[in-house]
């Protein structure tokens, strides 16, 4: 229940729930409210893969890709046969220049089954590995399929 109390004079009133104030909450953006309101949720349920997902995608969303590392380590561990979640660790490894384990967690993710190569080439979060050649032979291996009978294109 919001009650008002004064604070610096009689005509300002200054609302407070909680011991948050209506201004404070005001001020923060929606991606701000949400992240707060997720942590909380987990908190609660630390395995609730869908807050966990949407946590990630906040903390994306904001640069924040440790933060993001940490969640994408998590839904792996959670879903370790899950191609896409297995996918977005790779990302976030390559977010944070850590080449070798996104090399690694990508040829994972093709091998459980992640099959949009295309993404691969353009994924903005696999910048920092395109320029490598262990990236450009990986490709190559894509879309040359006898090169490879492990990642052959369906």
């Amino acid at each position: 229940m919001l009650t008002p109390s004064p604070s610096d004079g009689a005509s300002n009133f200054s609302y407070r729930c909680n011991q948050c104030r209506v201004s404070d909450l005001v001020r923060r953006s929606q991606s701000d409210f949400e992240i707060d309101f997720y942590e909380r949720i987990l908190n609660r349920d630390p395995f609730y893969v869908e807050v966990l997902s949407r946590l990630g995608e906040l903390f994306a969303d904001k640069g924040w890709h440790r933060r993001t590392l940490q969640i994408d380590q998590r839904l792996s561990q959670l879903r370790p046969h899950d191609p896409c979640a297995i996918y977005n660790l790779a990302c976030s490894y390559a977010l944070l220049h850590q080449v070798e384990d996104a090399m690694r967690e990508l040829r994972r993710s093709i091998e459980l089954g992640f099959r949009d190569y295309r993404q691969l080439v353009i994924d903005p979060d696999l910048a920092s590995l395109r320029l490598t050649q262990e990236f450009v032979a990986f490709v190559r291996t894509l879309q040359d399929p006898a090169a490879n009978a492990e990642t052959r294109l369906v």
